[in-house]
């Protein structure tokens, strides 16, 4: 069995800012901040730290209740914002599913700093939830490599010893670091806020601009004999 721990911003897909102006509503209507501060690098990062980040700057005490009362008016939030906006799916994403989707012994997922509820709502709006099993999301863990060893243990979990290599598949530094902190093969792509050249010194398994070709990635993701249908 092979796992594929897919990120979702800037790799799968983009949001054109909805994230951003839902989060300035949020604290804006929770906590009474005028013209919040949301100026702050969401790339590569969790939710849980995000949420810390800003309530401190925001002159709003961390606490566990208000990052909770953060979490939920977000995600209240997120669902118009995202409609509003809409957003791209990016080169390759929907054509990449369709293939694997065909390649038997795959259990694919996301793994992703977004809460998993707005995780879900992107997947959905953008109908690619039916793609993916399972979602590992940023709601618990600080730290990325902490979230991607949680994810190494839903894995073991699932599969055990059938369980044969995981790949993690990203657009930032800190995709392919912490999928090397599991011991995970890594794919690395540049669009979303790194290029080739930012990312390219983390020694990502494969290096690519984008997911547009289709059976290139394929190739990688599952290898030549776990891919009957590129032989058609």
């Amino acid at each position: 069995m092979r796992v594929l721990l897919f990120d979702i911003d800037g790799t799968l897909l983009t949001t054109a800012g909805g994230g951003n102006r839902a989060l300035r509503q949020a604290i804006e209507q929770e906590f009474s901040v005028e013209n919040p501060d949301t100026e702050i690098s969401f790339s590569g990062r969790t939710d849980r730290s995000l949420m810390v980040e800003l309530l401190q700057r925001n002159r709003v005490s961390p606490t566990d209740a208000n990052c909770g009362r953060l979490r939920r008016r977000y995600g209240s939030l997120f669902g118009g914002e995202l409609r509003r906006s809409g957003g791209t799916l990016l080169p390759g994403v929907l054509p990449l599913f369709q293939a694997l989707h065909l390649v038997p012994n795959l259990d694919i997922a996301v793994m992703t700093g977004n809460f998993p509820e707005t995780a879900t709502q992107k997947l959905e709006y953008f109908e690619i939830r039916r793609w993916v099993r399972w979602i590992i999301g940023g709601d618990l863990d600080v730290h990325r490599d902490d979230m991607a060893r949680r994810a190494a243990t839903w894995v073991a979990r699932r599969h055990g010893d059938a369980h044969q290599q995981t790949i993690v598949i990203g657009d930032t530094p800190a995709d392919v670091l912490c999928g090397r902190a599991i011991g995970a093969r890594t794919l690395a792509v540049s669009t979303g806020e790194f290029s080739r050249e930012e990312l390219a010194p983390t020694e990502p398994t494969m290096l690519l601009d984008d997911l547009s070709d289709t059976e290139r990635v394929v190739r990688f993701l599952v290898d030549d004999e776990l891919s009957p249908v590129l032989e058609r």
